[in-house]
């Protein structure tokens, strides 16, 4: 077995261990919280915020010209700046903070029942979904990998199908395959 194998297999075990021993609550609340809740919050409001930004246009147009309507300079500038769309975003990312931060003691308050059933699916759930998100991470880092190329690529495909474990067949999965290059490269020499 070489090293990456051993990482692969620390990887599974450390995330069932540490998923069991925090549990889901735990983990779902370190992952939401602090720099992740924020991601978490801006990707939402990127992707639920046009959904609702169609019945909101007549109200931010009013906004809009409620704000244009006076002659005075500082009116004009934030007019110019669209300031009912950041305001509207701005709405939409309390909003979304505010229900993350309910969902979040919810899941937290009830993974921390003392019902024996609860805690028992409370460790499955927590080894899972550590598990998964490490693993996440590890398949990332091969497709980023994969994803430079070249000879280094190569040689480190060439590392992994040495391996015990066979990592090279995921690797060439996850990596690009050689139509996403030539697409890759006409997209570079057009722009």
């Amino acid at each position: 077995m070489i090293v990456i194998d051993w990482i692969f297999l620390g990887i599974i075990l450390g995330g069932l261990f540490l998923g069991a021993l925090f549990g889901f609550g735990g983990i779902f609340k370190f992952f939401t919280t602090g720099i992740f809740g924020i991601i978490i919050s801006i990707v939402v409001c990127l992707l639920v915020g046009t959904a609702f930004y169609g019945p909101c246009e007549p109200l931010l147009n009013k906004i809009s010209d409620a704000i244009l309507a006076n002659e005075n300079w500082f009116c004009q500038f934030i007019g110019k700046l669209n300031i009912q769309n950041i305001l509207y975003y701005v709405i939409m990312f309390v909003i979304v903070w505010i229900l993350r931060l309910i969902i979040v003691r919810i899941i937290k308050s009830i993974s921390q029942s003392e019902n024996k059933v609860i805690k028992i699916m409370n460790r499955i759930m927590g080894s899972v979904f550590l598990l998964a998100i490490l693993l996440v991470l590890f398949f990332c880092v091969l497709f980023v990998i994969g994803w430079v190329g070249g000879e280094s690529a190569d040689n480190f495909s060439a590392y992994l199908a040495s391996g015990a474990l066979r990592l090279d067949r995921l690797f060439e999965f996850l990596r690009p395959s050689e139509e996403a290059e030539a697409v890759a490269s006409v997209l570079k020499s057009v722009y």
